[in-house]
């Protein structure tokens, strides 16, 4: 009964502490490109999470409730945003991930609605090779659809699991916002190094991750839920 209950709190959590903008209306137009395409990477990188695959592989279903950090500043703010994820495993080496959940800012309302399959190999279940396509719906100024693919190694330690991977996200932001200086078309490709731990608790793993790219850094802290 503890862990369902801080299982809850942490997701109430998650959907009260939020802060992002996706807004171009307060951006100069000689600056309006650039921050275009900062916003596109930042959202791109965003939409690249995923589920590490845990070292106890008995559960089909997973429900992964996280909270992203933007270490650097876009227009101003560090960018804090949940995200809400599922995976359901119909054979050991076979896992299909879904994500559909909305987010409440001050003048918007996002929709992320996005899907995967994930092939998780090696001897001891190690590897996991991913294709992930995700949307970010709901923008007043644009609409971006970014398709991941990632690459993880599970190290096993004694209490804890220890992640290193390799993601590239390719991704297509399309402007509706009406601007001489702004393409209605901004495509692009994100790469990023991933670092995770993830400590075992009975059904929960708590997990730590970083994803590093040229752009920016993401940290993020995680339940993820075993059933």
């Amino acid at each position: 009964m503890k862990t369902i209950l801080g299982f809850l709190s942490f997701s109430l959590s998650i959907i009260f502490c939020q802060s992002a903008s996706f807004s171009y209306k307060e951006i100069s137009e000689q600056s309006l490109q650039k921050h275009a395409q900062k916003t596109a990477k930042s959202s791109s990188l965003w939409l690249s999470g995923h589920i590490n695959t845990l070292r106890l592989n008995k559960y089909k279903l997973y429900i992964r409730y996280s909270q992203s950090l933007f270490l650097k500043e876009i227009n101003g703010q560090n960018w804090v945003l949940p995200s809400f994820q599922f995976g359901l495993k119909p054979s050991d080496n076979l896992m299909l991930s879904g994500k559909f959940f909305g987010v409440h800012l001050d003048e918007e309302s996002p929709q992320i609605v996005g899907g995967g399959i994930h092939y998780i190999s090696g001897e001891n279940q190690d590897w996991t090779i991913s294709l992930q396509k995700s949307a970010l719906n709901g923008i007043n100024d644009f609409r971006i659809v970014s398709t991941l693919f990632h690459l993880d190694k599970r190290l096993q330690k004694s209490f804890y699991d220890f992640f290193i991977g390799f993601g590239i996200n390719y991704f297509i932001s399309n402007s509706y916002f009406s601007s001489a200086e702004l393409s209605k078309k901004i495509e692009g490709e994100l790469n990023y190094l991933s670092l995770a731990v993830a400590v075992p608790y009975k059904t929960i793993n708590m997990c730590a991750l970083s994803q590093l790219s040229s752009d920016n850094q993401l940290f993020q802290l995680a339940l993820v839920k075993g059933f």
